[in-house]
């Protein structure tokens, strides 16, 4: 004899579901009204300017199957390294994490949600279109190089070392603006959800997408302006790429990494202090910013907390 299951222990009723879904799209109103702005001024500009579009989304004009293949690979490529720093930094650490974490027994976003998911898949794509205009650029413009005999002294070293610290003196104020009252609820506060990073990339690329555009954009007109003043090889921009993906994976990782040289300090630790006190620390590797424009915060281990 078939016994029908208590009403408490059916699957969700539609109206159930759709009370979830309400829910869900509650708690997130102002990144979901942010996003659709954002989707509905890329309608608008294909929709009146084609050809702006394409040139925007595709600046290659690659055809569909190099496009894709180019993203898939591109993320193959960034979830490569984010596992092996990953691995190498449990190694080299012990799984022991920063003292505030020790101390106090506190712990971030446990568990990503679907939005989480969904931004981590456009962004994906914002990278890989940025990667385009990058590769673009290189190819067009008289101030980037890509052939091995025009690799020389300036456009390698000293420009790496620019990219870095004029990218970060741009981010700084960006950040900082990204904070304030008008702008926050509606982007930022979709990155700081997460108040204590460990998950690497998963943390890293979990933005709003318009705080993706507006990072990127920093670094394109830093490379712009880089080029310039000593000239660009590819082979500098692919060293950055690197060494940009690794150390903004670190600052989402729960190890007490740091390192400083001419004027370059970096600690993850400040990165997570940025993430508990979010007007602090708004650099991302050059901490000679916040301390210019007294935004710099001390690590703060919760020792007294235990």
């Amino acid at each position: 004899m078939c016994v029908a299951p208590p009403k408490s222990l059916a699957q969700p009723t539609a109206r159930r579901r759709s009370t979830l879904v309400e829910d869900q799209l509650r708690k997130h109103k102002k990144s979901f009204q942010s996003f659709a702005l954002f989707i509905g001024l890329l309608l608008l500009l294909r929709s009146q300017r084609r050809e702006s579009f394409d040139k925007l989304t595709n600046p290659l004009n690659l055809t569909r199957e190099y496009y894709w293949c180019g993203w898939a690979l591109k993320c193959l490529g960034l979830q490569l390294l984010d596992h092996i720093v990953l691995v190498l930094l449990e190694r080299a650490y012990n799984n022991k994490m920063m003292m505030y974490r020790i101390n106090t027994g506190n712990r971030g976003l446990v568990k990503l949600e679907w939005i989480d998911y969904v931004f981590l898949c456009i962004n994906s794509v914002v990278e890989w279109q940025f990667t385009c205009h990058v590769i673009d650029i290189v190819l067009s413009s008289p101030n980037f190089a890509w052939r091995l005999h025009d690799l020389g002294v300036l456009n390698t070293l000293p420009a790496l070392y620019l990219i870095f610290a004029i990218d970060d003196a741009f981010y700084a104020p960006l950040h900082l603006l990204m904070h304030r009252p008008f702008f926050y609820p509606y982007v930022h506060k979709h990155h700081h959800r997460q108040n204590l990073p460990e998950r690497g990339y998963a943390d890293a690329g979990n933005e709003h997408p318009i705080e993706q555009v507006l990072g990127l954009s920093c670094l394109y007109v830093t490379l712009v302006i880089v080029g310039h003043v000593t000239k660009v090889h590819a082979m500098t921009i692919f060293v950055h790429f690197i060494l940009y993906a690794v150390l903004a994976l670190l600052n989402h990782t729960a190890y007490d990494v740091q390192f400083a040289f001419w004027g370059f300090e970096y600690t993850t630790r400040a990165h997570e202090t940025h993430h508990r006190y979010p007007t602090k620390n708004l650099a991302q590797y050059f901490m000679f910013w916040d301390k210019l424009y007294g935004t710099y915060k001390e690590y703060y281990d919760g020792a007294d907390r235990k």
